[in-house]
């Protein structure tokens, strides 16, 4: 009786887990072609607990800003019932999708204690940083004797491996910042074993330097710039609370001051940072030609003609790099094109500013040299998809959220608390998936693993922010609590007693 009470508490938990374990192919090149085909038996799998969850604990009711969510959800699903004549299918995927990721998810962790929170998180963490260990190790392996392959699967050509003077490797799109995210991950992961009074042992902490410094290099030689920026925001959060956090404690500052020394000691760590990855990038554009010097072939793709992106042969064997500076279209610019779709959604923003279109109606657009997948801009992605009504509800949840967690992370830097740093990096994680998503479409409606882990790990923070006070708007969502609980005992024949 014990064990099955012990699973039923766990139950999200362990779809998390299995979720991870399922998004691993969206992030391969040789998997899309079936992948999502996957993610509709964890979709079917998270609306059998969305259910679950409504007759019994109703968490998604209770977690903190869930007022603003659900609107936003209900929007969201009126924008795709009025669009149905264009991509309802993927609209309401998407819908379910991200109902799964507001609704489940994020508020799992609304009754944990910090320890339990520690425990699911580090599970979690190790799975994804083992898991980009072994994808950035073949991937460097790739880059170092230069392979190279175009593989199309429907509409949509994917690059394997060294392309463009850029290593893909197995990733499906470097744009995913999944290399940047695994680096901050561990960082992570190191903070969350500290915490927990755990010794890091000679085995693990081979380990976690072996993941950073191959995520690193990889990162380094897919040169994306969003990747690059979120890390760079990772940083300078994660160094400023740290810092202010020690000199607090140590020059007995205020928090003020400290938070400004904080701030200083951030943008340097930005600037080494960005020295380290400028230095990196060019050491390592020499690795394929010392691979080549001590006897390794190139890859050759069936056929005896060398690829154009090999170096040339010299007589003398002297080691010389490789090209690693992408070949953009000057027409294109700094943003890669993106400033061309950002006002082509401004545009569609206009046309149906009420409730939108739903995120997945214009994917045959074909526009800057492909199709349109996404607006390449959270923000714009939003009004095209839910209009200014839901845009609103989005809008006002996000902005609780940073005043909350703000406020309370420099609450914190004054107190005691043996959690402050895993607190300070979950902060600095989220901040990097909101300076991604000025780029790419990171936390919702689009099916990557950025956008489960920005939710789960959304909830599992404010277990560390430690602030009991609840907002205004949420009495709304415990009267709306207790109607269903209401109904749902008449329906059963259950009492208010019996439910609890």
């Amino acid at each position: 009786m014990q064990i099955s009470e012990k699973v039923k508490n766990s139950i999200v938990f362990y779809y998390k887990i299995v979720l991870f374990i399922f998004l691993i192919p969206t992030l391969l090149v040789p998997c899309v072609s079936f992948c999502y085909k996957l993610m509709f038996v964890m979709l079917g799998a998270g609306a059998i607990l969305l259910v679950y969850d409504l007759f019994t604990k109703r968490k998604f009711l209770k977690a903190r800003g869930m007022f603003w969510l659900i609107c936003f959800m209900i929007v969201f699903a009126v924008s795709v019932v009025l669009n149905y004549k264009t991509g309802l299918n993927l609209n309401a995927a998407s819908w379910g999708y991200t109902a799964i990721a507001l609704l489940l998810l994020y508020p799992d962790s609304l009754d944990k204690t910090k320890e339990r929170s520690l425990f699911e998180l580090s599970v979690l963490n190790n799975i994804f940083i083992a898991m980009t260990t072994v994808l950035s190790t073949i991937s460097m392996g790739m880059f170092i004797c230069l392979y190279n392959k175009e593989v199309f699967f429907g509409d949509q050509k994917y690059a394997v491996g060294w392309s463009q003077n850029r290593l893909f490797g197995l990733y499906s799109n470097t744009g995913y910042m999944i290399t940047a995210l695994a680096i901050a991950i561990a960082v992570l992961q190191v903070a969350i074993t500290k915490a927990r009074g755990k010794k890091i042992t000679f085995l693990y902490g081979f380990f976690i330097i072996y993941t950073s410094v191959f995520n690193f290099m990889s990162m380094c030689m897919e040169n994306a710039k969003g990747a690059f920026i979120s890390l760079f925001a990772f940083v300078f959060f994660f160094v400023l609370f740290s810092v202010a956090k020690k000199i607090y404690e140590k020059k007995k500052l205020s928090t003020v001051k400290a938070s400004f020394v904080g701030a200083f000691s951030a943008v340097l760590a930005v600037a080494l940072l960005f020295g380290a990855i400028t230095v990196s990038r060019k050491g390592l554009s020499y690795l394929p030609s010392i691979y080549h010097s001590l006897g390794g072939e190139y890859y050759v793709d069936g056929n005896d003609v060398t690829p154009d992106h090999v170096p040339e042969e010299n007589e003398d064997n002297k080691i010389t790099g490789v090209e690693i500076d992408r070949n953009i279209s000057e027409s294109y610019g700094f943003f890669t094109g993106r400033t061309v779709i950002w006002k082509f959604g401004l545009e569609q923003f206009k046309e149906k500013p009420i409730f939108g279109y739903g995120p997945q109606s214009h994917r045959d657009h074909y526009i800057v040299d492909n199709y349109l997948r996404h607006f390449h801009n959270l923000i714009i992605q939003i009004i095209v998809s839910v209009g200014a009504v839901g845009s609103v509800f989005i809008f006002a949840f996000f902005a609780i959220m940073v005043i909350y967690l703000l406020k309370n992370i420099f609450i914190h830097i004054g107190k005691k608390d043996k959690y402050y740093y895993v607190f300070a990096s979950l902060l600095a994680l989220l901040a990097m998936f909101a300076v991604n998503s000025m780029a790419e479409v990171t936390i919702l409606f689009i099916t990557r693993f950025s956008m489960f882990i920005f939710w789960m790990y959304l909830g599992y923070i404010q277990v560390f922010a430690d602030d009991d006070k609840k907002l205004k708007t949420d009495s709304v969502t415990e009267k709306i609590d207790l109607l269903i609980a209401n109904i749902l005992n008449k329906i059963t024949g259950k009492s208010k007693k019996d439910e609890k």
